[in-house]
């Protein structure tokens, strides 16, 4: 899901640049916003961008326990939409961890490991997170009812 990669990718990058600059809150505030990345992302490739705002607040208060996102994420963001499954987004979300850290690693190692590369890493692995779980919910999105 190209959408969701980009709206989680440049979240991302606003969170390392925020980082970077030592603006805490501000960082926060952009890490809060990567979980409602992938649900961005979904709703602009089918055509209902901020139709469902309630899986995008979901989204977002995944992420108030920064890591733990990536397990709490599913479960908000299935229970506040109607055409989500919470055990799907648990799969593409674990699937989503798997592809992220994978790219993270790859990085690392093509990259080199050099304290100035590691944002680009930190974007990395949130670029294949978001994708999965863009992806996920397209492809096993269930019917309203």
């Amino acid at each position: 899901m190209l959408y969701a990669a980009i709206f989680t990718g440049i979240i991302a990058l606003a969170a390392a640049l925020l980082f970077q600059a030592e603006i805490l809150v501000l960082f926060v505030l952009a890490f809060l916003l990567i979980g409602a990345g992938p649900v961005l992302g979904y709703q602009m490739a089918t055509g209902r961008l901020g139709g469902d705002w309630q899986a995008i607040i979901g989204g977002i208060l995944s992420f108030i326990l920064l890591i733990l996102g990536w397990l709490l994420w599913p479960i908000l963001v299935g229970a506040l939409s109607r055409t989500q499954s919470i055990g799907n987004l648990f799969l593409g979300s674990i699937t989503g961890i798997a592809v992220g850290i994978a790219l993270f690693l790859l990085s690392v190692t093509v990259l080199g490991q050099n304290p100035s590369t590691i944002m680009v890493s930190f974007i990395l692995i949130w670029i294949g997170w978001g994708a999965t779980c863009g992806y996920t919910m397209a492809a096993l999105e269930k019917p309203e009812l």
